[in-house]
């Protein structure tokens, strides 16, 4: 084997692995000088002696997850390597960050876990020019952050230590927004206290949709009376005390003039008309004429 050869084969079987464990239970074997590049992963490998092995593998904050650790591994081993320009540095780092803004935010929490300050201060500068300039309706959209404020505790002033004109400007606008919703609410509840509620019984407004009051209701409620009246056994008229109960006022047998039978008719239909009186015009006019004339002396 050659020099050269051996030149490259050398360094890489005199590198040494740690083990690291994720708090989902991922198992991943790293090489130590890129680990040592992380604060805490290095504070744990001198002082306690652990990872040097599978089952003694460190254990890492919960915050770090395995797509995490991968991208702090990469940015460590780039920037742990000696002799870099910023040049060559500036440009990793813009281009480290053009990530999903949700993946951006995980990997600042890991970075913060791992004490890796570098990172963090990378990745929440990019967090900040992502919310610059936007509103915090466009805010809450961004990091899919509920909207648990109510419309004045969004509209109170701001604090102005230094006395930032923005600011003062910024407080005049939300005072007289505060106003404006003040005098909404007021009218809201004069309006709810002109309305009045309706505690009629169901009786009572169905009469009033029928005409209570007017000649149609008042109509309909003097026949409903009068019905009741005429069905009431007690108002019928007496009978006849020279008939026998039950005695039919018309007679059943006309075969003569003169002999009219005063037996009791049995029909049923006869005693419900005794009940209820008719008119002249009611008769029937099928009846003998000799027994008709008779009838009307």
């Amino acid at each position: 084997m050659s020099e050269s050869e051996l030149s490259v084969i050398k360094p890489e079987s005199l590198k040494t692995y740690i083990w690291l464990q994720c708090f989902d239970g991922s198992i991943q074997q790293v090489e130590e000088e890129v680990a040592m590049f992380c604060p805490m992963i290095c504070r744990e490998i001198v002082k306690n002696g652990t990872g040097s092995s599978k089952n003694h593998a460190i254990a890492l904050p919960e915050r770090v997850n395995p797509s995490s650790l991968s991208l702090i591994l990469d940015y460590c081993r780039f920037h742990q390597v000696p002799g870099r320009s910023n040049k060559e540095r500036k440009s990793f780092d813009e281009k480290f960050v053009r990530i999903d803004t949700e993946k951006l935010c995980e990997l600042t929490s890991a970075a913060d876990s791992l004490q890796l300050k570098p990172l963090v201060d990378l990745t929440s500068r990019a967090l900040a020019r992502i919310i610059e300039g936007k509103t915090p309706e466009e805010i809450r959209d961004i990091f899919h952050l509920p909207d648990d404020l109510t419309e004045e505790e969004k509209l109170e002033p701001l604090k102005n230590i230094n006395d930032d004109p923005r600011i003062r400007l910024l407080n005049r606008l939300y005072a007289k927004k505060r106003k404006e919703l003040q005098e909404r609410q007021k009218l809201k509840d004069i309006q709810v206290q002109q309305e009045q509620k309706d505690e009629r019984s169901l009786d009572e407004l169905l009469c009033f949709i029928n005409g209570d009051g007017g000649s149609g209701g008042g109509k309909a409620g003097k026949n409903k009376k009068k019905n009741k009246r005429r069905k009431d056994p007690k108002n019928l008229p007496k009978a006849d005390p020279e008939h026998e109960e039950g005695a039919c006022a018309v007679p059943c047998n006309a075969g003569a003039v003169n002999n009219i039978s005063r037996a009791p008719c049995p029909s049923s239909d006869v005693q419900d008309d005794n009940e209820y009186p008719f008119e002249d015009g009611d008769l029937d006019d099928g009846l003998d004429p000799a027994m008709q004339e008779e009838l009307d002396r």
